[in-house]
């Protein structure tokens, strides 16, 4: 697996000792099925802890990094927009007079990084986090839309002893502990807002928890008093900075991830870890702002973070000459057109990762009935991934859960691994389910397992809409739910010679 460029996170925990090369290729399988990072499959397929997973992602980037339940400060929250942040994938966490945490899953995104910088004035500091928890965050506090995940509803594969292969193999073959409906809808509703109920009983200044990759403190930095907000321009017009006035200061550069050659000196829990003094020189702040801090991110307890001064007044020359342009408002997508099966065959040979085959299939299937979903299965839970049709909003269908655990349709049909074209079984989950489809429950409804290696992935579901009859037209779909695996596996082929 070695490569002449930077190493990868997979090469990184197999030459730690954390995972085996095997276990990565089960996890990059994982990956071509139901997406997501690599770290994400190998904590949910139970092949590796996400504290393991933190210090790693820490280690590769030479960066901070945090694990387990995060707060961020609202205050921190409210410096940027939410939908910026939904869209690169960042979340302040905590802010004081000079210096803003971020939880990134990308620390050398040094143009975000640089953005938010010159927009808030303060020093930006990145803390690396699983893409799973950035989800959960984005989820909870950006109102952002995110498919739900196995690990979202603690449905990961139990994790055994390290060298305990046997009972590596018993994991892999028991099934999931069973859990009462009440206990399911608690699960259900916390992970569709993105934490546990219990993210509210967190300190005030515990911001990030779990652990950090830092370099050796620096002198903690005087209280400095706080500042007036500056008002928000209109949204009516784009803000144009001012022209910098002679000694105006200019806005401190986020701190970027060091070279992986130099590793850091020491890993120290953050609460210790004290803020950086302002007038350092610029190697000092360097090193203090690598030390940010898991508890409380900033100077003594009790000093008020100051807000950033208006941007106009802190820009610097290079930095005037780029006013922030309005965010365009986004067009609505033109609704896609069904494809015919020799349409659909050719597309899905064409295909280059799972979002093709998802578009594909769904286009065919556009074209017979009204409601279209494609669900995946992990376990003893089926989630929403994408669908179309009338009333199908791809929003409400990344907030599906449905538990296995039970006898249901969905798990006749993956116990089965058959088709199944009938009325569907009425219970809570069900009604959940149909209430995010946007109607009530059809009087039949056609559901098609989709096989990779003999395993069942995905689902897929089709129905006419609320007390309508599905045609059982289902010849074709089993030739394209052929081509579907097939496609999977050159895909996983691919992936595993890249």
């Amino acid at each position: 697996m070695a490569t002449s460029g930077p190493m990868r996170l997979g090469e990184l925990l197999v030459k730690d000792g954390l995972v085996s090369a095997a276990a990565v290729e089960e996890a990059l399988e994982s990956q071509v099925v139901h997406g997501g990072r690599l770290g994400t499959n190998l904590v949910e397929l139970g092949l590796l802890s996400e504290q393991d997973l933190a210090k790693s992602l820490g280690k590769l980037h030479n960066c901070a990094y945090a694990s387990g339940e995060m707060v961020p400060d609202p205050k921190a929250v409210g410096l940027v927009s939410l939908n910026e942040a939904d869209d690169k994938e960042y979340l302040p966490m905590r802010s004081d007079a000079t210096r803003l945490s971020v939880a990134v899953v990308n620390p050398h995104d040094f143009p975000t990084l640089d953005a938010i910088a010159f927009k808030t004035g303060k020093r930006v500091v990145p803390v690396v986090i699983p893409e799973f928890r950035m989800n959960q965050l984005l989820r909870r506090h950006a109102k952002a839309f995110r498919q739900l995940r196995a690990i979202d509803m603690n449905a990961v594969r139990p994790r055994p002893a390290k060298g305990a292969a046997a009972e590596l193999v018993k994991a892999q073959e028991r099934p999931a502990d069973l859990m009462s409906e009440e206990e399911f809808q608690s699960v259900y509703a916390q992970a569709l807002g993105g934490g546990s109920d219990g993210d509210e009983d967190v300190l005030e200044g515990e911001i990030i928890t779990g652990e950090e990759l830092v370099e050796t403190p620096v002198p903690a930095a005087p209280a400095t008093p706080a500042a007036r907000p500056p008002q928000a321009p209109p949204q009516a017009r784009p803000a144009v900075p001012a022209q910098p006035r002679p000694g105006a200061p200019v806005p401190p550069a986020p701190q970027r991830p060091m070279s992986p050659g130099v590793p850091p000196r020491v890993d120290i829990p953050a609460h210790v870890a004290p803020s950086v003094p302002a007038g350092l020189p610029a190697h000092a702040a360097m090193a203090g702002a690598s030390a940010s801090t898991v508890g409380p991110l900033g100077g003594a307890p009790g000093v008020p973070a100051q807000a950033a001064p208006p941007v106009g007044a802190m820009a610097g020359p290079h930095q005037a000459m780029q006013p922030a342009a309005p965010t365009p408002a986004r067009a609505p997508e033109p609704r896609p057109t069904p494809l015919t099966f020799p349409e659909a065959q050719a597309e899905l040979a064409r295909s280059s990762d799972r979002e093709d085959v998802a578009r594909t299939v769904l286009r065919f299937a556009s074209g017979k009935w009204r409601r279209c979903l494609l669900l995946s299965v992990q376990g003893n839970l089926v989630t929403g991934w994408h669908g179309m049709g009338r009333g199908v909003r791809d929003e409400a269908v990344r907030r599906m859960g449905v538990p296995l655990r039970d006898q249901s349709t969905f798990r006749l049909v993956r116990d089965t691994r058959s088709h199944y074209v009938g009325p569907v079984k009425r219970d809570a989950a069900m009604g959940m389910f149909y209430r995010l489809l946007g109607g009530g429950f059809p009087t039949t409804a056609v559901i098609l397992p989709l096989l990779v290696r003999g395993k069942v992935v995905h689902l897929l579901y089709v129905d006419n809409g609320p007390d309508q009859l599905t045609p059982p037209d289902v010849g074709e779909l089993l030739i394209l739910s052929q081509s579907v695996g097939r496609s999977y596996e050159a895909m996983m082929r691919r992936r595993k010679s890249a």
